[in-house]
């Protein structure tokens, strides 16, 4: 069985907005508790438009890390880093390497690829790695266009 807290952290995890605070809105109003069978969202009657204003307003706070890709002096090197925004992404990639990135480009459409980071000699989803960090902006490391492995330099 899968409970609605499962569901409800895989949604807050994947930064699945809606979900998260429509799975939220239920247990708030007492129509479902975190430890039932996640089926039981299913037959719920739910108020569409004050979850629309609460995922509007980002109640949880989700999202709200994002992951920036700069593009170094290297040709062909990139380094990524989490952060907030990309003015605190600039900031830690000048303070680290003392260069300013050529451009520096949000990818989060890649929080959903499998990364090798050598350091560790480990892969992981960049949406779970993030999940393990404790402080933003973070410096994840540097990795060759096209390709997904990620060495600290």
């Amino acid at each position: 069985m899968v409970t609605v807290q499962e569901v409800f952290q895989l949604a807050v995890e994947m930064d699945m907005i809606h979900l998260a605070h429509r799975i939220f809105w239920a247990i708030a109003n007492g129509r479902v508790k975190i430890d039932e069978d996640s089926r039981r969202l299913e037959t719920i009657d739910y108020d569409d438009e004050a979850i629309t204003v609460m995922a509007t307003e980002n109640k949880l706070q989700i999202g709200k890390i994002n992951l920036y890709v700069a593009e170094t002096s290297n040709p062909d090197r990139f380094a990524f880093y989490y952060s907030e925004n990309v003015l605190d992404a600039h900031i830690l990639h000048q303070n680290l390497f003392g260069e300013t990135p050529k451009r520096l480009t949000n990818a989060s459409h890649l929080l959903t690829k499998l990364f090798h980071f050598v350091d560790t000699n480990a892969a992981n989803i960049l949406y779970f790695h993030r999940k393990k960090v404790v402080a933003y902006p973070y410096y994840l490391g540097h990795a060759r266009a096209g390709e997904r492995v990620l060495t600290r330099t």
